[in-house]
């Protein structure tokens, strides 16, 4: 029985002494030590049970075994190295793939519209799913069920490979002929509005809250919903003034008759992450993936209008 304790060096070693006629030149031709090379020909021949070369003088003579194995060898060895530094097409019209995205409802809403217009123009055979939140991302991450995950918050594990995409900032949500945008907007006209909040848990206060305390103001809460989406159609409806990211209201404002107001109060910015698993990093398709998301979300940025507080 033909043992299968082989390695990929044997076939090199098999090819250059095909090609050499010689150990001393096989040796030189794979940069290895002449004792090296008579070593792995010792491990041919008895996996193979031929002598496969024997001496002619100072030159080794292929036995017709040998020969015959000159051509699979050589195919062997190109499949091997094929499958092992594989060559994904950089072409995105060639990518056949489906990719999961994991994000919340506001994300989504802000990215699924630019991003998939642009898959389809120059991938169609390019498939996204997008999955909602949860608490275990980085076991989906290893286990291969996500491929990439966006939040404002970074998986902070040594496989997870992040870069901040956008800055993002939240801006007053109005509907277009609201009465705030009437005239010069100061931080009391702003408290004094009616507000929507957004909170998954139901928590109202926040750095805008924080801000206008400082300078002796609070907001006027009306409501609170979990959904950036169900806060700008209310506020598109209403006279309700939603904090909302701008980019929600750069996607939302294409369709809602809604736009942006500055917050008349310092509040800090924050970052959108993109996340990753490292065995990922150096995937063409994914690397491509990565790339027409950053770019869908400054599309979206360079669409919006922002009235500033007058």
């Amino acid at each position: 029985m033909i043992s299968l304790d082989i390695d990929l060096n044997l076939l090199r070693v098999l090819n250059a002494l095909l090609d050499n006629g010689s150990v001393a030149g096989a040796a030189k031709a794979l940069h290895l030590s002449p004792p090296a090379v008579s070593r792995s020909l010792a491990r041919l021949r008895s996996v193979i049970g031929d002598p496969l070369f024997v001496r002619a003088g100072r030159s080794l003579v292929p036995t017709e075994v040998a020969l015959g194995l000159r051509e699979p060898a050589r195919q062997a060895l190109a499949a091997a190295v094929a499958v092992l530094t594989p060559t994904p097409s950089s072409d995105p019209a060639k990518i056949h793939r489906r990719f999961v995205v994991c994000a919340d409802d506001g994300v989504v809403a802000a990215l699924a519209l630019p991003l998939i217009t642009r898959v389809r123009k120059t991938a169609p055979g390019v498939e996204i799913d997008f999955v909602r939140e949860d608490s275990d991302t980085i076991s989906r991450f290893r286990a291969g069920t996500i491929d990439l995950r966006i939040d404002a918050h970074v998986d902070q594990h040594h496989d997870v490979e992040s870069e901040v995409i956008l800055t993002d900032r939240f801006v007053a949500a109005v509907r277009r002929d609201h009465p705030l945008l009437k005239g010069r907007m100061t931080a009391k006209r702003y408290a004094e509005a009616h507000h929507i909040t957004v909170s998954p848990k139901g928590k109202r206060n926040g750095p805008i809250d924080q801000a206008l305390a400082e300078v002796g103001l609070a907001r006027e809460h009306v409501t609170s919903v979990t959904s950036f989406v169900v806060a700008a159609h209310l506020v598109a409806a209403t006279d309700l003034v939603g904090s909302l990211p701008l980019s929600i209201v750069a996607l939302m404002s294409r369709t809602l008759p809604i736009t942006a107001v500055n917050v008349p109060v310092p509040i800090p910015a924050f970052d959108i992450n993109l996340m990753w698993h490292q065995r990922d990093q150096h995937d063409p398709a994914h690397q491509w993936l990565r790339q027409q998301i950053v770019e869908s979300f400054n599309e979206l940025r360079a669409a919006v209008d922002v009235h500033p507080p007058e």
